[in-house]
């Protein structure tokens, strides 16, 4: 609750020299508004301070110091099944040390959504062999893999 002497922000304007008919907004050029000055400085901290003692309260958003962008994905895995179907996944791994395993389980589930949505719930028993693999991020190949590779990892 506001104090009966505080007055609303509006009460402010309306006593202030703005709705004075003899006061004049002095005119600005752009070089008044990029540059710092002593009496740009002081308007601020004076508007600030009506604002502040309107109950109003004056703060500046905090950004963090370290701070990722929000549109960073891992790496790639893109498989191509014996069939030549072929699917493309964002694996969340570290790019010193790609995971595999995880990439070919992705890769797999992919493939079963795909089969599944294709063929109307019904699903091959097994699925096709990967024949090749890589992962790849911003149009680089990180680390390929040949069909070997793709099976024997435990997947």
């Amino acid at each position: 609750m506001r104090k009966a002497s505080e007055k609303p922000l509006l009460a402010l304007i309306e006593t202030s020299k703005v709705d004075d008919p003899l006061f004049t907004v002095p005119a600005t050029t752009e070089h008044d508004v990029t540059q710092k000055t002593p009496q740009r400085d002081a308007a601020f901290m004076a508007a600030v301070a009506m604002i502040r003692a309107a109950g109003y309260r004056v703060s500046k958003r905090k950004i963090p110091k370290n701070r990722k962008p929000k549109d960073r994905v891992g790496p790639t895995f893109v498989a191509q099944f014996s069939d030549g179907e072929v699917t493309r996944m964002s694996v969340f791994t570290s790019l010193a040390k790609l995971d595999v395993d995880r990439g070919l389980r992705l890769s797999q589930a992919a493939y079963e959504a795909r089969a599944r949505r294709r063929f109307g719930g019904s699903l091959r028993s097994v699925l096709p062999p990967i024949v090749r693999a890589r992962f790849e991020q911003d149009g680089k190949t990180l680390a390929s893999y040949d069909e070997q590779a793709c099976s024997g990892s435990g997947a």
